[in-house]
């Protein structure tokens, strides 16, 4: 399978008019990756809470950067999220995720998101190498 970048994801893409624009900074040597966000309310599935799967591709996103240098190429082979507490609308989160092992072609991550220091939601990732 071949991938290519377009700037058009929907988490970090900045050419898709519908997505989040998340800023993420990464870093290689430590193997992950950060961002803050406050996620508008467009993005809600109850009134003023954010909506499980917008949660889910946030965290999966940020496991991802963490995964996979500039160099490299990727994609999820398997995730799990645990909802810990809603994540409300419009308050800025930290999302971040980080690479713990690796075997082979497959790099097991971590991600959470947070609002002051409590975690809202967690997750664990099989990322694997393409290419």
């Amino acid at each position: 399978m071949e991938v290519k970048a377009d700037n058009k994801c929907f988490v970090c893409g900045k050419d898709n008019e519908y997505g989040l624009h998340l800023e993420i900074h990464r870093d290689d040597v430590l193997r992950s990756a950060e961002a803050e966000i406050a996620i508008p309310e467009k993005f809600c599935g109850w009134e003023g809470i954010i909506h499980g799967g917008i949660i889910s591709t946030l965290l999966d996103e940020i496991m991802a950067y963490a995964a996979f240098t500039h160099d490299q190429k990727g994609v999820t082979g398997e995730i799990s999220v645990r909802f810990r507490r809603p994540v409300p609308s419009d308050r800025t989160v930290k999302v971040r995720g980080a690479v713990e092992s690796e075997k082979g072609r497959i790099l097991y991550t971590a991600g959470e998101i947070t609002l002051d220091g409590e975690v809202l939601a967690e997750a664990t990732a099989k990322m694997v190498r393409i290419g």
